[in-house]
C-alpha cells in the first residue's frame, strides 16, 4: 500500500499518475470519494482512492476512532486484494475548525491517516508539487 499525502492542491494526484506510469501495466481503476465493492476486486488491479473525506461523511455519527477503524479496515482488505494507492489530504493544515461536524471529519480523518501510514510500505507526502519520501522508497520497496 502507498500512502501519498499533503495539502489540496499540492500535486498528490499528479505524482501519484507519474510514479504508477513507471510500475508495470496492472489495470486501474480511481475511486474518488467512495470504496470499491470488495466482490469486484482482484490482483491484475490497481486503485487509487482519493476524496477520503467524502468516505468518512456517512460516518460522522459514529465516534472517531470506530468510524476511522472501520473504513480502515475496508482499505486493507483492498490492499490485500490489489495495489491500492491512497490519496490523502491535510483539509486543515493544523487549524482546529469551530464547528463540530467539521472537527469530527478532521479527526476522523487523522487517526484514519494514522492507521494508513502505519500499515502502507511507502508513504509519501507531496507540497507543492515536491516529493519527500517518508517511509519506504517510491516504488514500494522498505
Amino acid at each position: 500500500m502507498y500512502v501519498i499525502l499533503g495539502g489540496a492542491h499540492n500535486g498528490k494526484r499528479k505524482y501519484t499518475e507519474k510514479l504508477i506510469e513507471q510500475l508495470p501495466g496492472k489495470e486501474l481503476i480511481v475511486c474518488e470519494g467512495y470504496l470499491p465493492n470488495m466482490e469486484n476486486i482482484n490482483e491484475n488491479e490497481r486503485y487509487i482512492i482519493s476524496n477520503i473525506e467524502q468516505i468518512i461523511l456517512p460516518y460522522l455519527d459514529e465516534p472517531e476512532e470506530k468510524a476511522a477503524r472501520q473504513i480502515f479496515e475496508q482499505m486493507l482488505q483492498i490492499a490485500e486484494r490489489a495495489e491500492l494507492f491512497c490519496v490523502c489530504t491535510d483539509t486543515s493544515r493544523g487549524v482546529v475548525p469551530l464547528e463540530k461536524e467539521a472537527r469530527q471529519l478532521r479527526d476522523t480523518c487523522g487517526r484514519l491517516y494514522q492507521m494508513l501510514c502505519n500499515e502502507a510500505q511507502t508513504v509519501i507526502r507531496v507540497w507543492y508539487g515536491i516529493p519527500q519520501i517518508l517511509k519506504g522508497d517510491s516504488h514500494g520497496q522498505d
